[in-house]
């Protein structure tokens, strides 16, 4: 790993504790209209947002409208903000942002989701988190794993590709990060890697806290 300026993060799964509960509001509708959704399910939809997972989506549900009523209760932003503050963030993600703040480095978070969504995650905090770009899926053309919305980042943070660690949780954000040509790291949540995204992964951590000591002991954390 060279310089590091940047760090971005993830949103759902990452930064906060969304990803089961998401998951069980697919497997819930699924159940109660006699689908059996496929073993790979989650794995192909976490962390993405474009037109190729909405099919997947919608060929495996088989029923259009009740796909829409799915995702609407899972963005339901009167349902996310509904928990108490500070509920849903992920461990140790307070105690990097603080520390990568303290040393200058930048912080961009880059979701598949929609701006109002993420926004009313990170809203819902008893720590503000401070970030200085925010890249959202209604932002970009291609969904993850394109790394279209990775680059956007960099570019909103006038930082080099290379100049990045991600912090991803899932197979299409650990693939695209590859593609931008930055440094992945991995946190796990509901997925479990596969070796594509074990041949992709630079880092892998126990959780966010775990991040501070890779760039302390790298030495390679730098504002300028």
């Amino acid at each position: 790993m060279g310089k590091i300026r940047a760090v971005l993060f993830d949103c759902d799964g990452l930064m906060f504790n969304t990803e089961r509960i998401a998951q069980q509001v697919w497997a819930d509708a699924a159940e109660e209209n006699g689908i059996r959704l496929p073993e790979d399910f989650f794995v192909r939809i976490t962390g993405a947002g474009g037109p190729k997972e909405l099919e997947y989506i919608r060929n495996v549900m088989q029923n259009d409208p009740l796909v829409e009523e799915i995702r609407q209760k899972r963005f339901d932003l009167e349902f996310w903000s509904s928990f108490q503050k500070g509920e849903l963030v992920k461990k140790g993600l307070e105690e990097l942002t603080d520390w990568l703040t303290e040393h200058g480095i930048l912080i961009g978070v880059a979701s598949s989701s929609s701006k109002d969504y993420v926004k009313t995650l990170l809203d819902n905090t008893f720590h503000p988190i401070r970030y200085d770009a925010l890249c959202t899926g209604d932002m970009v053309r291609y969904a993850k794993p394109d790394p279209e919305i990775f680059l956007l980042c960099a570019q909103k943070l006038d930082v080099h590709p290379e100049e990045c660690l991600v912090l991803e949780d899932s197979r299409q954000g650990i693939v695209a990060a590859h593609r931008a040509g930055m440094h992945p790291g991995f946190i796990q949540d509901t997925i479990v890697p596969d070796e594509e995204m074990l041949s992709y992964m630079e880092y892998r951590f126990e959780d966010l806290s775990e991040v501070i000591g890779l760039l302390e002991k790298e030495g390679v954390c730098t504002a300028s």
